[in-house]
């Protein structure tokens, strides 16, 4: 378990309300000189708590009119080949191995909306799946952009 002291911790918090955060900004702000905070952001990448900055995308206005939520269920023994098959897919989005009633769970980008028809024939072809749902997502409602800090003050030391 990574320990956190209140630079790095400050460091992930801005880094994560915006991402293009330059280091002098950030060392302005937590009061310690850009060349601290770029050693710090690069042993943060070093021990895989920063994993990436990313972009994040606003696909309505680039063209794409939905994003569909997939739920599968799939027969372990054909795992590997379905994952490979749903990663070969352009319009797949993200694909996470999950617990419960259904063991995939992946976000499909649409076009159009007429794609939900492409989308089940794609998946009723697919050898292993058992069963899916396929869930429109008509819109985000709240996404966090800070750390959860109740449950991180176990891995921050002051």
């Amino acid at each position: 378990m990574a320990v956190l002291d209140q630079y790095d911790f400050k460091i992930l918090q801005m880094l994560i309300k915006d991402g293009r955060a330059s280091f002098s900004n950030i060392a302005k702000e937590i009061g310690i000189s850009d060349v601290a905070v770029k050693k710090r952001f690069e042993r943060l990448i070093s021990k895989k708590i920063i994993k990436q900055i990313s972009l994040d995308v606003g696909y309505d206005v680039v063209g794409f009119q939905g994003l569909f939520l997939v739920l599968l269920k799939v027969n372990n023994f054909f795992y590997k080949k379905i994952m490979a098959s749903l990663k070969a897919e352009d319009f797949v989005k993200s694909i996470y191995r999950t617990t419960g009633d259904y063991n995939i769970t992946l976000f499909y980008l649409v076009p159009d909306m007429s794609q939900v028809e492409l989308l089940d024939n794609l998946l009723t072809k697919l050898e292993g799946v058992i069963d899916f749902k396929i869930l429109i997502v008509t819109g985000k409602e709240y996404e966090k952009d800070s750390l959860p800090l109740s449950s991180l003050q176990v891995y921050y030391r002051h």
